[in-house]
């Protein structure tokens, strides 16, 4: 395949900076949380570092909520649900938390101390599947594609070829770059991404990159990234939903109706229980 020009790509090209959050010593995190239609299908996206439990059991309506461990995270996250599951989520394992009507959940380090390194992504739902039941989808590192070029390698994290029934056509791969080589980041038409700097430096076109800063792309259009460093990249992309978004804390519809009828859905315990969980004493 020919790479595109930088004369090509740079009036497609813009950056997307990084605002940063923390909660005490626990969860620090680079998110973008642009404009509804900068980001669409995507919510929100946070590369976050957590070191203790510092949320709470906590609902979901109404989209996705997406974690990926990096292959570089040095413990396991625990996720449990309102539908009964306890699960671990592996360095490089995918959970995919489809809330639709709603559930309610929390995650956490496994290892008290170890810090857990990874994204976490809000998708959200058309406006047909907002109240369909809510279900849990994961994916092990050795069920995620692999595919590699001159000087770059990947992983398809979710969307492509990997093994995933996903509501709605999104894609992540984690995108490694050797220092002087070129990564090609091509979107079909009606499709838009972003390419998260996790760690290096590099140039998008003329624009420099660093971490907490994401490349954004509206195809159809094509861009070439090229890495001063070892560059790793999360590369987000997806058909934007274009439908109304009325977002109240930790729910995402389409008019203030749903909103009012999710919290109804929360407070009588339609979204189901989830009690506190017990902390042994390493982890208090």
């Amino acid at each position: 395949m020919e790479l595109p020009t930088v004369a090509a790509t740079m009036s497609t090209l813009r950056l997307l900076q990084a605002q940063r959050h923390r909660i005490g010593t626990g969860f620090q995190a680079e998110g973008w949380r642009e404009p509804v239609a900068v980001l669409d299908p995507f919510i929100m996206v946070d590369h976050f570092r957590m070191r203790e439990a510092v949320f709470a059991p906590h609902p979901h309506a109404g989209f996705s909520a997406v974690t990926y461990l990096f292959d570089d995270s040095a413990t396991a996250v625990i996720s449990r649900d309102s539908l009964g599951g306890e699960y671990d989520i592996l360095p490089g394992g995918l959970h995919w938390s489809l809330a639709g009507r709603g559930l309610i959940h929390d995650e956490y380090p496994a290892d008290a101390g170890g810090e857990a390194h990874g994204l976490q992504l809000f998708v959200n739902l058309p406006a047909e599947q907002k109240l369909r039941e809510p279900a849990v989808m994961r994916l092990s590192p050795e069920q995620m594609p692999r595919r590699s070029g001159d000087g770059w390698s990947a992983v398809q994290v979710f969307g492509g070829t990997a093994e995933l029934a996903l509501p709605w056509p999104t894609a992540l791969a984690v995108v490694d770059v050797q220092p002087g080589a070129l990564y090609p980041l091509t979107l079909a038409a009606g499709e838009q991404g972003f390419a998260l700097v996790v760690h290096g430096r590099g140039h998008a076109g003329d624009l420099p990159v660093a971490p907490g800063q994401a490349v954004h792309l509206a195809g159809p259009a094509a861009a070439v990234i090229k890495a001063e460093t070892v560059l790793r990249l999360a590369v987000c992309s997806g058909r934007p939903l274009q439908e109304p978004v009325v977002r109240h804390g930790p729910f995402v519809m389409n008019d203030e109706g749903q909103i009012v009828a999710a919290l109804q859905r929360y407070q009588t315990g339609a979204m189901g229980r989830l009690p506190a969980r017990h902390l042994s004493n390493e982890q208090r």
